[in-house]
């Protein structure tokens, strides 16, 4: 992996190391955010207005987290890999189920 050049002092192979593991979690993160924005979109019930909220804030966590790691990856010296495609080859998540519509069936899918 070629590195660009950074002020920090972490031996290049211990960089390589960590930035693939950002990389890593970086994907997962893309991944869960867009699966939280399905949730998000098609849940239905007496429950509505509560899921509805509470998987938009989910994202907007995940979205942060997703940032810092892809931020910290580019202090390393490396690139984040952060687009769509990526994060769908990568990501070590479970598929959502495109089907779900309920609270409880989109509690009992996060494994």
């Amino acid at each position: 992996m070629e590195l660009y050049p950074t002020h920090n002092d972490l031996p290049q192979a211990t960089r390589e190391q960590i930035i693939e593991l950002l990389n890593a979690r970086l994907a997962d993160a893309i991944d869960l955010y867009t699966q939280t924005k399905q949730a998000h979109w098609n849940v239905k019930g007496p429950a509505f207005i509560a899921l509805h909220e509470l998987f938009d804030q989910v994202a907007e966590a995940v979205e942060d987290y997703a940032d810092l790691l892809a931020e910290r990856a580019v202090q390393l010296g490396g690139v984040a890999l952060g687009t769509a495609r990526v994060a769908a080859e990568k990501s070590s998540l479970y598929e959502y189920p495109l089907s779900i519509t309920t609270g409880r069936e989109s509690a009992s899918a996060s494994r």
